[in-house]
C-alpha cells in the first residue's frame, strides 16, 4: 500500500522536478505539487476511482466499442423512416425522448457536462407494458440468447501496431445495429431506442454545434449487462474529438429492484466540480459529454442492466480549437502540444521565466494558465496527473491479471510521467492554483475557488 501510494505521488511530483525555469515558477509548482499529493486520496479514495481514457490511438488505451467502420451503415439505417415508427414502441420511445431532451437539461450538459433525467418513461406503457419493464424484458431475453453478447473489453494497441485485449471477467454487450432482424423484432422497444431520432433532433436544436460539421448526424446503441461479481469499468473518457465523432453519450438504466450495497454505480468527474456518484435505478437517463466528462462504473454485486445511446456528429473535429489535442502518441508529441497550448498565450516572445513585477500582471498570468488547463484538451491531460494512482488502481479492479494488463499498466504510468513532465514545465502557475483550490479547507467546488471559471465541455 506504501509503495502504490508513492507511485501516484511521485507521478505527480514530477511535475515540481522539472518546474526549474525560476524561482518564483518553482515556488508555485512546489506548493501546488504538495497539495495536489497531499489531498488527492483524501478527494477521491472515497469513491474508489481510478482508471485510463477511453478511445485512444497507438500506443494507448482503447475502449472497444461501436467502431469507425460501421458509421456508413449506422449513418444509412437512421435515416429515412424507420421499421419502427409509428409503432407502439415507436411512439413510446419519442414521448419518452421529449421528457429527457429539455431546456434544462441541456442547459445542465452545457453548464456542467453532464446531466440526471428521472421518472422520464413514467406512465408511459408498450401494450400495456411500462416502457422501462418492457426494455428490461427484451434486454433480459438478449442476454440469455447465445451468440447475442460478447465480453467488453479494452484494447491496448502496441508500437508494432499488434492489439493486445483486455477483457472484463462479468460485462456483457451487443450494438443494437449489429443484431440479426430476428433479434430486432423481439425487441421493438430497444430498436425503437436506436431508430427514433426525437433526442437527437432534440439536442441539436437545444444544445446546437459551434460549427455545422459538429451537428449531431446519426446515433448507436450498445446493449449491457453486468453479471455482478464486481463486473466494473475502470475510469475514461467515452471518446477523444480529433479521433472520434461521437459528442453526448446517453445511459439509460434498467433496474427496478438496486439498493444501496449492490454497487454498480457511475461516477462523474465534471472537474473542476466534484465528483458525482449515480445510482443506476431504473427509468433513470444520465446524459454527459463524451470527449470531455471523464467517468467510471463502480463494481457491481448485483447483475445490472442498462444500454447506452451514443449521438454522433457528421466528422470528428481535426482539432480540439483549444488547447491541443489529446491523441497523445508519444512523450514528444504531448510535450509538443502542451508548448503549442503555451505559445498561444505567450506569444510576446517571454518565456515562462520572466518574472512579472507588478502584482496584478502576474494575476493575470495565473489566471490564464487555469484557463488553459481547464480547457478540454488540457483538462484531461491535467485529470490523468490529479487522478494518477487511482488511475491504476482501476485497471487492475477492472481487468484480470493477464500480461495485457500489466502492459497497461506500463502504458498510463509512462503517460503519466510525460504529462507531469509537460504540465509542470508549461504552466507551474495555473497548476498552483488548481492545487490551492484543491487543498481548500472549505467546503464547495474547485471552480467557485477558482472564481467561477468558465469550463467549455462541447
Amino acid at each position: 500500500m506504501r509503495a502504490k501510494k508513492k507511485r501516484g505521488v511521485g507521478a505527480i511530483h514530477s511535475a515540481q522536478r522539472l518546474a526549474r525555469r525560476g524561482m518564483a515558477a518553482r515556488s508555485f509548482a512546489r506548493e501546488a505539487v504538495r497539495r495536489l499529493g497531499r489531498n488527492t486520496d483524501e478527494i477521491i479514495a472515497p469513491l474508489s476511482l481510478g482508471y485510463i481514457p477511453g478511445r485512444l490511438a497507438r500506443g494507448r488505451l482503447v475502449e472497444d466499442s461501436t467502431r469507425e467502420s460501421s458509421s456508413r451503415y449506422l449513418a444509412t439505417r437512421t435515416f429515412g423512416e424507420a421499421p419502427s415508427h409509428g409503432t407502439p414502441a415507436g411512439l413510446a420511445v419519442a414521448a419518452a425522448a421529449e421528457r429527457i431532451i429539455t431546456p434544462s437539461t441541456c442547459e445542465h450538459l452545457r453548464t456542467r457536462g453532464y446531466a440526471i433525467v428521472d421518472g422520464a418513461m413514467e406512465g408511459i406503457d408498450v401494450d400495456g407494458v411500462p416502457l422501462a419493464e418492457a426494455m428490461l424484458n427484451e434486454l433480459r431475453s438478449l442476454s440469455s440468447s447465445p451468440g447475442v453478447m460478447a465480453r467488453n473489453a479494452t484494447v491496448l494497441v502496441g508500437k508494432d501496431g499488434v492489439a493486445n485485449r483486455l477483457e472484463k471477467s462479468n460485462i456483457f454487450e451487443a450494438e443494437v445495429h449489429a443484431l440479426s432482424e430476428e433479434s430486432l423484432a423481439d425487441a421493438p422497444t430497444l430498436r425503437a431506442a436506436w431508430e427514433d431520432r426525437t433526442q437527437l433532433t432534440l439536442l441539436n436544436v437545444m444544445l446546437p454545434a459551434r460549427a455545422p460539421p459538429q451537428s449531431l448526424h446519426y446515433q448507436s446503441v450498445k446493449l449491457q449487462r453486468n453479471a455482478g461479481r464486481g463486473g466494473c469499468f475502470p475510469l475514461h473518457f467515452d471518446s477523444d474529438a480529433g479521433l472520434d465523432a461521437r459528442v453526448v453519450t446517453a445511459l439509460t438504466y434498467l433496474n427496478p429492484t438496486w439498493k444501496p450495497g449492490d454497487g454498480g454505480e457511475l461516477v462523474l468527474f465534471p472537474f473542476p466540480d466534484d465528483p458525482i456518484k449515480v445510482e443506476p435505478i431504473a427509468g433513470r437517463v444520465v446524459l454527459f459529454s463524451s470527449a470531455n466528462t471523464l467517468h467510471r462504473v463502480l463494481p457491481s454485486a448485483a447483475e445490472r442492466f442498462c444500454f447506452t445511446t451514443w449521438f454522433f456528429a457528421k466528422q470528428a473535429r481535426s482539432d480540439d480549437g483549444d488547447e491541443g489535442r489529446t491523441t497523445t502518441h508519444t512523450g514528444a508529441a504531448s510535450t509538443q502540444l502542451a508548448r503549442k497550448a503555451a505559445d498561444k498565450y505567450w506569444g510576446s516572445g517571454k518565456s515562462n521565466d520572466d518574472l512579472w513585477p507588478e502584482p496584478g500582471a502576474e494575476e493575470i498570468r495565473t489566471m490564464r494558465e487555469c484557463e488553459a488547463l481547464l480547457a478540454p484538451g488540457m483538462r484531461k491531460h491535467l485529470l490523468r496527473l490529479v487522478h494518477a494512482e487511482e488511475w491504476a488502481a482501476s485497471i487492475a479492479e477492472s481487468h484480470p491479471d493477464t500480461p495485457e494488463r500489466t502492459k497497461a499498466l506500463e502504458t498510463h504510468r509512462r503517460e503519466v510521467d510525460v504529462i507531469a513532465r509537460a504540465i509542470g514545465g508549461r504552466y507551474p502557475r495555473g497548476l498552483a492554483r488548481i492545487g490551492s483550490a484543491m487543498g481548500s479547507e472549505r467546503g464547495g467546488a474547485v471552480r467557485e475557488r477558482l472564481g467561477g471559471l468558465e469550463v467549455r465541455w462541447f
